[in-house]
Formats: structure tokens, sequence, C-alpha cells
């Protein structure tokens, strides 16, 4: 099932079922999950709970045993049902896996993840400082921007609403403080995730190293796998891009990242892109983890 889908689950529902199987510690038996988690009430005929169940065994995050019994997979079997950062970073990677999104940019396929990646490598490529977006403006921009075997990133206005709830709760979007229902490209909670899981507090990192890491982890920035092979133009190896460029320098600014420049016999550094000054193109040598981001 594509997740943009109509018929598919959001976020929050996936994070109620994650969050009930973790705080039992146990298999839990499906009908009485869907009791609690779904109550008649709802009046949905229990779809609702259905699609969750279904889109987090296809992420790989529950299994279901002889039908019967309900449990949390791989990664999401760490995760203690309270911290909402860590299932999202979780769910983040299960929804980014390469195996989960084998030929993303060689057709138009929408299952499973296929459709919320190359709508984010779209969204992603676009300027933080200058683009808010809703439905109108998506709508507008989308036009011709992915390779024409893909289509667009939005193939009808149903699946934006979606796509509004998915993006945050990622850490690949952000709310206009200024202007309601509208998103802006703020992949900073992600970049900042990546980056602290990676590297412990005061590690030093070549910035360019960092750049590949964040790329890795995070392949619907520009620069990406997924990013590129759906037809965003790659922004260069040092250069970390409009989107990547603001999340770093809110790190800087929010204190959990220092940036710093390249020594005069440096090989190689990355060029961020900074509105506003003389010269937009900031260098960069090396990057300095501040915060420890496990808590």
């Amino acid at each position: 099932m594509a997740l943009l889908n109509v018929d598919a689950s959001l976020p929050s529902q996936l994070w109620a079922v994650v969050r009930y199987l973790a705080f039992a510690k146990k298999p839990v038996q499906y009908e009485q999950a869907k009791a609690l988690l779904n109550p008649p009430c709802l009046d949905d005929d229990g779809k609702a709970f259905e699609w969750a169940v279904s889109d987090l065994k296809m992420l790989g995050m529950v299994t279901q045993a002889d039908s019967a019994q309900l449990s949390l997979d791989g990664a999401a079997r760490q995760l203690d049902g309270e911290d909402f950062g860590a299932f999202a970073a979780v769910l983040r990677t299960r929804v980014l896996a390469p195996d989960l999104n084998a030929a993303v940019g060689d057709n138009a396929s929408q299952v499973g993840p296929r459709d919320l990646s190359r709508a984010l490598a779209w969204f992603l490529s676009l300027d933080p400082m200058t683009s808010s977006l809703n439905w109108n403006d998506a709508e507008r921009l989308q036009e011709r921007a992915l390779r024409p075997e893909v289509g667009k990133a939005f193939v009808n206005n149903s699946r934006w609403p979606r796509f509004v709830a998915w993006a945050p709760a990622l850490g690949l979007a952000a709310a206009d403080l200024l202007v309601n229902d509208r998103i802006v490209p703020d992949c900073t909670a992600a970049v900042k995730q990546v980056m602290q899981d990676t590297w412990r507090p005061r590690h030093v990192v070549d910035a360019v190293d960092a750049l590949q890491t964040l790329r890795a982890s995070l392949p619907v920035l520009p620069g990406g796998a997924f990013s590129a092979a759906v037809g965003i133009p790659h922004p260069g190896d040092t250069v970390a891009g409009r989107a990547v460029s603001f999340a770093l320098l809110r790190g800087e600014d929010e204190g959990w990242l220092r940036l710093e420049r390249p020594g005069a016999d440096a090989r190689r550094f990355l060029s961020i892109h900074e509105l506003g000054r003389p010269d937009p193109d900031r260098a960069c040598g090396a990057m300095a983890i501040l915060e420890d981001g496990r808590g």
C-alpha cells in the first residue's frame, strides 16, 4: 500500500500501535489490540487499525504470528513507547530503506513508501528560505520537476494532506510559523538526529565526510541516492545545497553544532549557502557536535 494513499495510515496511528506494543513488552492478541486502539465508537469498521498494522508490517516494524499475535519487530523492538523522537528515527529509516524503494526512479510504482520518498526528494530540492507551500503551490511547482518515468511527486490533491502529516513526523519538514496551513522544506530535525546518533559530543568530523553521511542516511536530500534517481540535480560532492545548508546553520544557531572554517592548508571544504551575506557561500572545513541526542 502506498503511504500517501487515502487508504494508508498516518504516523500518529502507527505511533499508537507501537506505543501499545512497547508498553505491553510481550506479544499481544490482534483482536485485543484492535479493541483498545480502534474501538467501535470510531465507526470506521476497524480500518484505521488494520491499515496501521498492515503498514507497520510492510515497514518491518511489527510482526504478526499465526494471524493472532502482534509484536514489535526489527529496530522497533528497542523502542520504549515514551520517546517519539526515537520512534520517528526508526520510522524514517524504514521509510527510506533501499529494499523498500527499489527502482524508485525507474517507474511510477506507488507500492510501499516509494510515493512518499519521491515527494520528499522533490520537496527537499526547494529552498527553505523562500519556500512555504500549500497544495496550490505544490501543484504548480511540481510540474516537470521529476523524471518523466516517475511522473509527478503528487498524483492528486488528496495526497498532499497526508504528506503534510508525514514529512514533519519524519523530521524532513516543518510548519510555517507565520502562515497557517503551509509547510517549509526544513530538514533540521532529521539532520540533527542523524548527526547526534552518529557522533558523540565534542567529536569533530570533516565537513565533506559529514555531508556524505547525511546523504547516505537521508537519501532524499539533494545529492542523495533517491534524489538523484528521480532526477533532482546533484549540488556537488562538496556543496551542501539549500536544504542541508539551512539545517546546518540552524544547528549552529541553536547551539548543538559548530561549523569550523577550513585551515589555510585545507585541500577541500564544504560550501554552505548563507542567504543575506555579501558572499552567500560559506566555507566549512569541519563540524563539531556539541550536544548528545541520546538523552
